[in-house]
């Protein structure tokens, strides 16, 4: 069952789990078809569902789904502005102290073509597309040599988390594309907490996790 954290008539805000991604075609398995089906199960069936943004299928937390076509068009306006803010939880390679010293991050990022990832490019880069994030350090473990970092996207790029950090030489734990290719553990990067206006009555609302996953 898919976790809603916080909910009105227009929308809800739900812990989307790891490996299940937000949209998907028809017949397979998606964050929104768990969802439609979770509420049609409940006796509330629901005309209009839609993710106003979305999660990387191995990233868990918090997602916005729209209720309404009104309530879309008003969330997605806010992020279009970047009134929404999102905070990240993650755990990465190495002691990330002076790496986060130096915030924000700011880079330019290109796809790769016919390849379902990027990479950093010099800032002239045709194809390039700035990408800007806030970091914080919160802790370094010796045992693992892991640190957990707080992440603040200002622009939403594809993989721009985990590509910037991988880039400063401390790559996600558990990230096969930009980190070690034979770790298999899970993906420890979580959207913890989401900061918006309700699309129905503009008051400033923060949702987050009660408890993170690592």
């Amino acid at each position: 069952m898919i976790e809603i954290l916080w909910q009105c008539h227009a929308c809800v805000v739900v812990n989307k789990p790891v490996g299940l991604p937000t949209t998907s075609p028809k017949g397979t398995d998606s964050l929104e078809s768990c969802l439609r089906e979770q509420f049609a199960q409940a006796g509330n069936p629901v005309s209009y569902l839609t993710a106003v943004h979305r999660l990387d299928r191995p990233v868990s937390g918090l997602v916005l789904i729209a209720l309404r076509k009104k309530a879309a068009r008003l969330l997605s306006e806010q992020f279009r502005l970047r009134h929404v803010q999102k905070k990240y939880i993650a755990m990465v390679q190495g002691n990330a102290l002076e790496a986060c010293k130096q915030e924000p991050w700011k880079d330019t990022i290109a796809k790769l073509p016919d390849e379902a990832r990027v990479k950093i490019v010099g800032p002239d880069t045709s194809d390039g597309r700035d990408a800007e994030t806030k970091v914080s350090f919160l802790e370094y473990d010796s045992a693992s040599d892991t640190s957990r970092i707080e992440l603040r996207p200002i622009t939403g790029r594809m993989h721009q988390l985990r590509i910037q950090s991988a880039h400063r030489g401390h790559p996600i734990v558990g990230d096969p594309l930009y980190g070690n290719a034979e770790d298999e553990s899970a993906l420890r990067l979580v959207a913890a907490k989401l900061s918006f206006r309700d699309p129905t009555n503009g008051r400033a609302t923060d949702v987050a996790l009660s408890s993170l996953p690592f």
